[in-house]
C-alpha cells in the first residue's frame, strides 16, 4: 500500500562503508543462528541418548532378577517373630514381607523381613499419642 505521508522514492544505494557493515551483520546473523541450531540439536540428541540408555539399563537390571526368581526358587526360610506377637496383617512386596500386629505388651509393631537375605530389616514400634 502507498503511504500518503511518504512520497515514493527509489532506494538509493548505500555508501561502501555501510554496505560493508551490512554484509558483516548478515554474516554474523547466519553464523550465530547456525550455532544456536547446532547447540539445540546437540541438546535434543543428548536427551534422546540418555532416554534410550536409561530404558536399556533398566531392562538389563530387571530381566536377570526376574529370570533368576522364576528359574531358581528361594530356599525355605523360617521367620521367628517375637514371643507374644499377634499377627494382624501380612503383606509381600517383591523380596520383602511386612508383618503388622501387637506384641506381648499390647504395643503396635511392624516387622519388615527380607526374603533374599533371610534377615529382619526393620522392627518398628508404632506409638499413638492420646488426645
Amino acid at each position: 500500500m502507498n503511504n500518503p505521508n511518504f512520497p515514493e522514492e527509489e532506494e538509493k544505494p548505500l555508501d561502501p562503508t555501510l554496505e560493508k557493515v551490512r554484509r558483516k551483520m548478515v554474516r554474523l546473523l547466519f553464523v550465530s543462528s547456525s550455532a544456536i541450531v547446532l547447540a539445540l540439536m546437540a541438546v535434543l540428541g543428548s536427551l534422546v541418548y540418555k532416554a534410550r540408555n536409561n530404558s536399556a539399563a533398566q531392562q538389563t537390571t530387571v530381566a536377570p532378577v526376574q529370570g533368576a526368581a522364576l528359574s531358581a526358587p528361594l530356599p525355605a526360610q523360617t521367620i521367628t517373630l517375637p514371643k507374644g506377637f499377634v499377627n494382624e496383617a501380612t503383606t509381600v512386596d517383591g523380596n520383602r514381607v511386612w508383618f503388622s500386629g501387637t506384641d506381648a505388651t499390647g504395643r503396635r509393631v511392624m516387622i519388615v523381613h527380607d526374603i533374599a537375605t533371610g534377615k529382619t530389616i526393620s522392627d518398628i514400634t508404632v506409638v499413638v499419642p492420646e488426645p
